[in-house]
């Protein structure tokens, strides 16, 4: 009898455990949005890009992105990543200036390479994107636009899984959010047009 007792509590052990692994698949997987393969870039990338990406004590002042004078340089990337690791804001939020450039290609064709191989330098100015001059636009906007973010896997997840609604803190008053629609974040940002491939963007030297 105690041996029967104790098969019984280990099926249903079993079906818990299997019933608590498929609550938390279907949390991971289904409504997030697609992550590329790869070092994941999330859409959204926008939002919070200075957070993730910067400031650095090396970065220079911003700069007035709308005086930049200097000769302009043509570039048509491809595909996603260009190789931009990082972009500062100019002056008022306004415009974008290259800060780091992925130092390396590495193999023919990579599109981590591209803006090396194009020869993109720091703090050159992004002066256009497929013919829109961007040098006011506020700089979240051109990121959106651009969708160029490379993210850790752990980053992308999360901001992932927030797009979708899943639970991950609280609300502002304490209360506990909903899973779904109420709990996912969206910004004005998500209107934001992301720029089809091939893009050609414009740089100008200040």
């Amino acid at each position: 009898m105690a041996r029967s007792r104790t098969s019984a509590l280990s099926v249903a052990v079993a079906l818990g455990c299997t019933a608590v692994a498929y609550n938390l698949s279907v949390a991971f997987v289904g409504s997030s949005p697609q992550l590329r393969g790869g070092p994941a870039v999330a859409r959204g990338v926008g939002t919070d890009y200075l957070v993730r990406n910067g400031p650095k004590d090396a970065d220079p002042p911003a700069v007035d992105t709308s005086k930049a004078a200097g000769a302009t340089v043509d570039i048509e990337f491809k595909k996603r990543p260009f190789g931009i690791a990082r972009y500062i804001p100019g002056t008022g939020g306004k415009g974008a200036v290259v800060r780091d450039v992925t130092q390396k290609s590495r193999y023919p064709g990579d599109p981590q390479g591209q803006a090396f191989v194009a020869g993109v330098q720091p703090d050159w100015v992004l002066k256009s994107v497929n013919g829109q001059d961007v040098s006011g636009v506020d700089f979240f906007v051109i990121m959106q636009m651009l969708d160029d973010e490379v993210m850790d896997p752990v980053t992308a997840m999360s901001l992932n899984l927030k797009a979708s609604g899943v639970k991950t803190d609280l609300r502002n008053d304490g209360a506990e959010r909903t899973q779904g629609e109420k709990f996912a974040i969206t910004s004005d940002l998500d209107k934001v047009a992301v720029v089809d491939m091939p893009a050609k963007l414009v740089y100008q030297q200040m």
